[in-house]
Parts: structure tokens; C-alpha cells; sequence
């Protein structure tokens, strides 16, 4: 399977980045593992989008919550207010 069928990369150009789990990978390769792409997809590597056609086939549930290094999960986070000030 070639992985640019699932996954686009954002923010950086095709070549080799080093990823938190697999070291330096070099992502203009389009034969690398989907199963690498996948897991530092399902990690928060900040640099995979997922395509239509990776929504079909690996994901046909919508994926659980991630909790990220902060120990907040992504999807469940929400911004937080300020309260307000009410005029007197």
C-alpha cells in the first residue's frame, strides 16, 4: 500500500523528519508502512492530515480521543473563557 493514499503531510515538505517513535523517517518514499503512518497519526504527530479515502478504510468508526503529552485529550478539549466583567 502506498501510505500518500491515506495520509498527506502538512506544514512541512516531503523528505526526512525524525519522529518521536520511529527516528528519522524519510516521508518522500511513498512505500513506507502504513501501519508506521497510522500510529504516529493515532500518537498527534502534528505534520499527518488524513484523506477521504483513510477515513473509508482504517478508520470506518471515528478514532477514540488521543491524550496527548499534556495528559488533555484533543477531541475533547475545549478553549478556555475569561470570565466576564458585568457592568455596574
Amino acid at each position: 500500500m502506498i501510505w500518500t493514499d491515506y495520509f498527506t503531510l502538512i506544514k512541512v515538505l516531503p523528505g526526512r523528519i525524525v519522529t518521536p517513535r520511529f527516528g528519522t523517517l524519510d516521508f518522500s518514499d511513498p512505500y513506507l508502512p502504513v501501519g508506521k503512518i497510522q500510529t504516529l497519526f493515532d500518537n498527534g504527530f502534528p505534520y499527518l492530515k488524513t484523506t477521504w479515502l483513510e477515513k473509508d478504510t482504517l478508520y470506518p468508526e471515528p478514532p477514540k480521543a488521543v491524550e496527548n503529552i499534556s495528559g488533555i485529550s484533543r477531541e475533547l478539549a475545549s478553549p478556555v473563557k475569561k470570565p466576564s466583567k458585568k457592568k455596574t
